[in-house]
């Protein structure tokens, strides 16, 4: 039976066909590399975002804790992880922990300007305790819903 098609492969033809099965060996590759460098650059992200929600909880609950004699240490130890939130976080969120952090160390600092809780001092106390309060819970929600994503 004669073939319809008859391959002569010279020397160079093996040469190009191998060289033709090494580059698309080498394209997969790459593409796996590509994918295992993207996880591994959403974990670090990951971590980064966990910190940040670490130490917004850490923060939280002092400031549930101690309300109106909150404590400039405690309040202070937010102070970069707030910073870092702008370039892990989506802008909104950002600016929500600025505003919530902002609210914490005013509300530090008019207890350590007065001493505590005075009489002048409580109508200062009210607007900063409101922000505080209206924003911890947007906040966390948002920040479990972004570490939430990562995952799937």
């Amino acid at each position: 039976m004669d073939c319809l098609f008859e391959f002569k492969m010279g020397t160079t033809d093996i040469i190009a066909l191998l060289a033709l099965l090494v580059a698309g060996l080498s394209a997969l590759y790459a593409r796996w590399s590509w994918s295992e460098a993207k996880k591994a650059n959403n974990i670090s992200l990951l971590g980064h975002k966990k910190e940040i929600y670490d130490a917004f909880y850490e923060l939280k609950m002092h400031m549930t804790q101690k309300a109106k004699s909150a404590e400039l240490g405690e309040v202070s130890k937010f102070y970069y992880h707030q910073k870092n939130a702008k370039i892990y976080l989506p802008s909104k969120l950002a600016e929500d922990i600025e505003k919530y952090y902002d609210a914490c160390f005013r509300i530090c600092d008019i207890h350590r300007r007065d001493g505590g809780l005075t009489t002048e001092s409580g109508a200062d106390f009210e607007p900063h305790i409101a922000n505080e309060k209206r924003l911890a819970p947007i906040i966390e929600k948002a920040l479990v819903r972004l570490l939430q994503e990562v995952g799937t």
